[in-house]
């Protein structure tokens, strides 16, 4: 419901005052409909929109108004009477409804709308990912209907999710305006924290990581500071026995790269279909698959992909079910003499916390200023590059030459210290200016001028992109540089992950491939590349491709068509072994860049 709901009730209750002096004058049944109309009304919001408790006294105003119809015509102060007695009830709800600090109507609906509309008409990937805008408003409309309706901010935040995933794209993403409304939503979208996360080896078994009680695993006693602010919050969220059931799993001889070959019963593969938004988006199918465990170690017993078990709350209707203690799941793993075992696992809180601490461990690049060089070893130094920026006056423009002439002279000392290796960390590169990635690529791609992308020509009438009758965008100017191969005879590789994207994607796909130049890590970057811009709503923002990038042959640069294969070049893929684990979650060791270094 919404307040212009109670005014249109209003409104007619004035009415009714009038039409009880006018309807003893012209006597006709047709005064009936005027007194349903308030009913019919209450009736078609309660079938359409669905029941609001903050205007209970409106809908039984909107009944109490049927009493007109069984008192005479001739009674006409009566009438009247009831009317304005009515009305101002409706008065009074209103006013409770203008002070009552847990109502204020937010514009969810009228969100999706908004950000649906601009996207049909300016995102540039419709045809390259297969978009049907039609089938998707008609499957995302009633969704954000009864959120709508509902009011909840979580289920907002879980639905644009799934809507920003249908796009296959990490230009794709929505935020909600408010932090703390984001803190609530990625808190309680994920389900609960049952001590661990899962990962699939390369070998095609699952094992836990992250498992509460280790010294280097995610803590529920931990105190650190994160990127969401976890640390403010968590403690809400978590049961009153959580600090004595905390050892549950350690106890029961699980520990970080245990096999885990159950979960409540069923193989952890068999929660993936229900498994339909991500934190992030990940347009490589391959790269999802990686990271579908992850997600899938927060789904409690009896409860779907989402669902929250929140302590305080009284209970919870839960996948059809009223769940009113905290939820549990069955952990079957393979132990020491390689038995299988079953335990239950208590929910210890939010599972936010540690599924995002668990990706950051496997994706975070190393911890030191970007642009920053470090000694792997004697022969391999290792360049952090953690977005494509050099300074804020040169990223709004286009000449990175002072950037440029930095490396070079940094490039031409290693070089003659006998260095003879190149790891550029593109872990978590959150992108940045194109013009960056040229003044890198430019000192090691080989001699001569190198084409990058082509712009496409705008029609300045509707403010979007022209296609010619091949159905591809029309070619506006090249971008290119001159290569300097500064590195001829020396070997590069580029330590790349999902979260590498937009620029990050940029230098894989232009370094990547250089006839001495290596791509590896666990995954292939993101593969996203098109300019980006955003709509912003009421309650949140929508960013998405706006502004196409062409290949010079006129494909489109890098993202993923429909068959969601990466299109950046990747080499080698880093097995996820029981040795990975070990180094990655017990020991705090940055094996992939150790790996790097070894592949040389």
């Amino acid at each position: 419901m919404d307040i212009s709901f109670a005014i249109i009730e209003l409104g007619l209750m004035i009415l009714l005052f009038v039409v009880a002096k006018v309807s003893f004058k012209r006597p006709s049944n047709k005064w009936r409909l005027v007194y349903s109309a308030p009913a019919f009304l209450a009736v078609a919001g309660l079938v359409f929109i669905g029941f609001d408790k903050y205007f209970l006294g409106i809908y039984v105003a909107a009944f109490l108004i049927l009493i007109c119809l069984f008192i005479e015509d001739r009674k006409v102060k009566q009438k009247q009477i009831t009317a304005m007695v009515l009305a101002a009830a409706i008065v009074v709800n209103m006013a409770v409804i203008a002070f009552s600090s847990g109502y204020k109507r937010k514009p969810y609906l009228e969100d999706f709308e908004e950000a649906y509309a601009v996207m049909k008409e300016h995102y540039v990937l419709t045809d390259e990912k297969g978009i049907d805008w039609d089938a998707l408003y008609a499957k995302y409309k009633p969704l954000f209907k009864e959120v709508d309706r509902s009011q909840d901010s979580v289920e907002n935040y879980k639905v644009w999710q799934q809507f920003t995933g249908e796009f296959y794209d990490g230009h794709v993403g929505y935020k909600p305006n408010s932090d703390s409304e984001t803190i609530k939503a990625v808190s309680e979208s994920y389900g609960n924290d049952y001590g661990l996360s899962l990962i699939r080896l390369s070998t095609g078994e699952y094992a836990a990581v992250n498992v509460e009680g280790y010294d280097n695993s995610y803590s529920i006693q931990s105190t650190d500071h994160d990127d969401f602010g976890f640390f403010s919050v968590k403690d809400d969220y978590m049961p009153d026995t959580a600090e004595a059931d905390r050892l549950t799993l350690k106890n029961a001889g699980i520990k970080n790269g245990t096999i885990i070959t159950e979960w409540n019963g069923r193989p952890v593969e068999d929660y993936f279909d229900g498994i339909n938004y991500y934190i992030m988006q990940y347009p490589v199918r391959e790269n999802e698959e990686f990271y579908l465990p992850i997600y899938a170690a927060g789904i409690g017993q009896d409860m779907k992909y989402g669902d929250t078990f929140i302590q305080g709350e009284k209970s919870h209707n839960i996948n059809g079910k009223e769940i009113t203690s905290n939820p549990s799941v069955d952990i079957t793993f393979v132990d020491e003499n390689g038995k299988e075992e079953t335990v239950t696992a208590p929910n210890l809180g939010i599972y936010a916390p540690r599924m995002l601490d668990t990706m950051e461990k496997l994706d975070d690049g190393v911890n030191i200023t970007n642009l920053n060089w470090q000694e792997v070893n004697s022969d391999t130094y290792m360049i952090r590059i953690s977005q494509m920026i050099y300074d804020q006056e040169t990223y709004e423009g286009t000449d990175y030459t002072d950037m440029t002439d930095e490396l070079r002279e940094k490039v031409l000392a290693l070089k003659k210290a006998g260095v003879k290796n190149l790891i550029f960390d593109l872990r978590r590169n959150g992108g940045g200016s194109p013009y960056f990635v040229e003044g890198v690529a430019c000192l090691f791609a080989p001699v001569g001028e190198h084409l990058t992308y082509y712009s496409a020509v705008i029609d300045e009438d509707t403010a979007t992109f022209k296609r010619g009758t091949d159905g591809r965008y029309e070619m506006g100017l090249p971008s290119s540089y001159t290569g300097e191969d500064l590195w001829h005879d020396g070997q590069i590789i580029l330590l790349v992950n999902a979260e590498t994207v937009s620029a990050g994607d940029d230098m894989t796909y232009m370094m990547g491939d250089f006839p001495n130049v290596k791509v590896i890590g666990l995954t292939s970057s993101n593969s996203s590349c098109q300019a980006v811009t955003q709509v912003n709503m009421e309650e949140g923002g929508v960013s998405f491709s706006a502004v196409p990038n062409l290949l010079p042959d006129g494909e489109i640069a890098i993202d993923t068509y429909t068959d969601h294969v990466g299109r950046t070049p990747f080499d080698a893929k880093i097995p996820m072994t029981r040795e990975a684990i070990t180094a990655i979650f017990d020991k705090g060791e940055d094996y992939l860049l150790q790996y790097a270094a070894d592949t040389f």
